[in-house]
């Protein structure tokens, strides 16, 4: 077995994501993640098919760790050259296959109560959801005949190598990651990077749409338990020595933490204030992703019963809950 990586830069946005080949005995090969559509994806993909002295024939399949566009956009096309079958975890497949044109809010309704409840205007957004929609739009859609369901825990058997399914919810409810046990390699996607925090992205709707890092921080005990040696990150270089990086991760999101009960002091805030305090900067994409990571840390707090919540004219507002609270 092999492994070839190649990056390819992501539109609207400064940094790469990375995607894997892995050659099999047999000269037949998988893809991790295929990279987002920009204008150069195909030729990279095809260099690194060269480079490893194989046609695109040779593509049997692809598993992809989570259904964000930057990870998955090129599927459709490689699918289309290649015949290979699409792997993916349930809670993410609709991404991989809606025709409309902003897969991430198929039902726009329960998205804007869900951001209301944020403290976010509606003219507010109205512009969030163009913005998501920007990046989504120009995902070429999936059939379901070309894609396979990723049960955890499963183990999928190939010529020389078996891989382990590991469900890592957190950056995305059907985030996966990917364990090679022949030689300790696991592959993590969004879910555990070399020099950034994941972003733990909220889930609209359901009882549980803030605990994202709460399912976050379990997936990265998960990972650590693999004692794998090496980690292949859906952006950055391997990841050669996996504890110590998630000591980091878990230290980072303790700093975060208590910011947020900084900011939330005996005040009442709503989760749109918070997210302006905690990450003050703007930028394209901004005010979302503030947002999906502030709720990820109230949530967590709410977990640690050091936040609760009270419902005031349809918006949330966060107070933080001290020792002697009830």
């Amino acid at each position: 077995m092999e492994i070839y990586k190649y990056t390819i830069p992501v539109p609207y946005f400064t940094f790469s994501a990375n995607a894997y080949l892995i050659v099999m005995e047999n000269k037949e090969a998988i893809l991790v993640d295929t990279g987002p559509s920009a204008p150069q994806a195909l030729e990279t993909l095809a260099a690194t098919l060269k480079e490893a002295e194989l046609g695109w024939d040779a593509i049997r399949h692809i598993f992809v760790t989570h259904g964000h566009y930057d990870h998955f956009r090129l599927a459709a096309q490689i699918v289309e050259r290649t015949g290979a079958l699409v792997w993916i975890h349930p809670a993410d497949q609709q991404k991989l296959t809606s025709v409309s044109e902003n897969p991430f809010f198929v039902e726009p309704e329960p998205a804007i109560h869900f951001l209301e409840k944020l403290g976010v205007s509606k003219a507010e957004i109205a512009s969030l959801m163009r913005e998501v929609a920007t990046m989504e739009r120009q995902t070429k859609p999936l059939s379901d005949s070309c894609i396979r369901s990723l049960a955890p825990g499963t183990a999928l058997k190939f010529p020389g190598l078996t891989i382990k399914v590991i469900h890592t919810p957190g950056h995305t409810p059907g985030s996966c990651c990917f364990h090679i046990a022949e030689n300790g390699v696991v592959f993590t996607g969004d879910t555990l990077l070399p020099e950034i925090t994941p972003n733990p992205v909220f889930e609209i709707g359901g009882g549980e749409s803030d605990r994202s890092l709460v399912k976050l921080r379990e997936s990265l005990s998960q990972i650590r338990r693999l004692r794998a040696s090496t980690a292949y990150p859906g952006h950055g270089e391997p990841i050669l020595s996996i504890g110590p990086v998630i000591d980091s991760q878990f230290g980072h999101m303790a700093e975060r933490s208590d910011q947020v009960l900084r900011i939330l002091g005996d005040h009442g805030l709503s989760t749109l204030s918070i997210a302006h305090e905690l990450f003050p900067s703007g930028g394209r994409f901004h005010t979302w992703l503030a947002l999906s990571e502030t709720v990820g840390y109230l949530g967590w707090l709410r977990f640690r019963n050091r936040v609760r919540i009270r419902l005031d004219g349809g918006i949330v507002y966060w107070e933080q809950l001290y020792a002697d609270s009830n």
